[in-house]
């Protein structure tokens, strides 16, 4: 892990403030700061009833929400006091499930849960790998916002020795997107063709360019049929063109030093943020999903109960009151290394003389509802945004949804809200005009339509 004062500086910016940038420009292209989306998502949910918070006089039949400006660092819940100092940036939603997970088990709830929390749609258990019927978050809101000489997306996992990182990114056709799982395979594909002069590349430019005027000089030629499959074809290969030409001739001040190896999980993840943070400054790229895997025990202080956090820990929260604590503890975890990262954006000036962070949203949420495999109680937290949301603000929702949900002590006879409604929320907020992500419609198990169109209105 680098200091911040060395990573600014690797970065070009030595000891420069937001407000000393006045109207300099980065490396953008543009003259005013791209809007940039990180999805998050970790393992294993949240044990809710120490993440929730609940001041005196409030209760769980009536929305309400608090003003987070409000609440010293001892009223926030032990899982959400890491990010305390970031408390005008946050939006805590409690009153939502995956609900439509629910009435979806073809599969086993881990899949079937990491599916619908990132693209909410159904998931397609037919092949060898658990697919989505339709992209992901990160990939619509990319296609919308990229620029065609840099990298659509990134995709990132933090793994440890343990479990790695739920899928979160799903292509157009429901086919899961490799990820980076190491920082040195996540600094190749940022910094690789940049970095090494190879003169292969030049020869693979040259390759392309030549096939792309052979398909133009034919194309004339054919009948309709065949000039659409070339057509598509050669649509993508302009864009890989665009591309390698883009990251080839990236104008950064300084490409950060690759990290061959880290020695815990918190330094993995803090040389991933490094990373994030200059594939956003240098405008390599504007949407990044960053999957979390199992943090091991000794890290979260919980090695001589075990060292499986899935079934020595997670799947015991409602049995073994120990179990619960632990997990308490990896989640604040998670919350100390997610305040890191909005730190470090918050470090990087931006091309308006803002900072990184003032210019990105981040949604962070998991493939279920907590350990046990519950759908129940879904609580994402939402960071910056502010161009489009009200945030500073924890917002209770009651849960009046007609869809029973399984918990350890049967069904409930009502969820949360769809979390759709934060999908296309998340969606409207970069720029997309759409109404539904993923599901539009579900009939629950009595038999009543739900509706999972719209935002989440409490955002605003």
């Amino acid at each position: 892990m680098i200091g911040r004062r060395r990573f600014l500086q690797c970065l070009g910016l030595g000891t420069l403030g937001v407000g000393s940038l006045g109207s300099r420009r980065l490396w953008a292209d543009e003259h005013e700061a791209p809007k940039r989306l990180i999805l998050i998502s970790h393992c294993h949910g949240w044990p809710y009833d120490s993440w929730k918070i609940r001041p005196t006089g409030l209760d769980e039949d009536t929305p309400w929400d608090l003003d987070l400006s409000q609440l010293g660092l001892d009223e926030f819940s032990t899982p959400l006091a890491p990010l305390h100092d970031y408390r005008s940036r946050l939006i805590a939603v409690d009153g939502l499930s995956l609900a439509t997970a629910e009435l979806d088990m073809d599969g086993n709830r881990h899949d079937t849960g990491w599916v619908h929390a990132w693209t909410g749609n159904n998931a397609d258990f037919s092949g060898t790998d658990t697919r989505s019927v339709s992209p992901s978050l990160d990939q619509v809101v990319a296609e919308a916002i990229s620029r065609k000489d840099r990298l659509p997306s990134l995709e990132l996992s933090v793994d440890a020795n343990a479990e790695g990182g739920r899928p979160i990114a799903y292509a157009r056709n429901g086919v899961r997107l490799p990820v980076a799982n190491t920082p040195l395979l996540a600094w190749e594909r940022l910094f690789g063709l940049t970095a090494n002069a190879d003169p292969l590349v030049l020869r693979q430019q040259e390759q392309l360019a030549y096939a792309y005027a052979e398909y133009q000089a034919v194309c004339p030629q054919l009948g309709s049929v065949q000039k659409g499959r070339l057509n598509t074809h050669f649509a993508l290969l302009h864009d890989l063109i665009e591309r390698i030409t883009g990251l080839a001739g990236l104008s950064c001040p300084s490409i950060p030093e690759p990290v061959l190896e880290t020695s815990s999980y918190d330094e993995n993840f803090d040389t991933f943020a490094e990373l994030i943070g200059a594939a956003l400054a240098c405008d390599i790229t504007r949407v990044i999903s960053l999957s979390l895997g199992e943090i091991p025990t000794a890290e979260f202080g919980w090695s001589q109960l075990t060292d499986d956090v899935h079934k020595g820990l997670a799947h015991g929260i409602y049995d073994d009151p120990t179990k619960y604590r632990a997990m308490k503890d990896y989640l604040t975890m998670h919350s100390g290394q997610v305040a890191r990262l909005v730190s470090l954006l918050e470090s990087i000036p931006d091309v308006d003389g803002r900072s990184v962070m003032d210019n990105t949203l981040i949604v962070w949420g998991s493939e279920l509802g907590d350990g046990w495999h519950g759908y129940q109680n879904w609580c994402p937290l939402v960071i910056g945004g502010d161009w489009h949301f009200r945030t500073g603000r924890y917002v209770h929702i009651p849960h009046e949804t007609p869809i029973e949900i399984l918990v350890p002590e049967g069904y409930t006879a009502t969820s949360g809200l769809p979390h759709q409604h934060l999908l296309v929320s998340a969606a409207q907020a970069m720029g997309l005009d759409r109404n539904h992500f993923g599901l539009e419609m579900v009939q629950s198990q009595t038999g009543e339509r739900v509706d999972c169109t719209g935002p989440l209105e409490e955002l605003f």
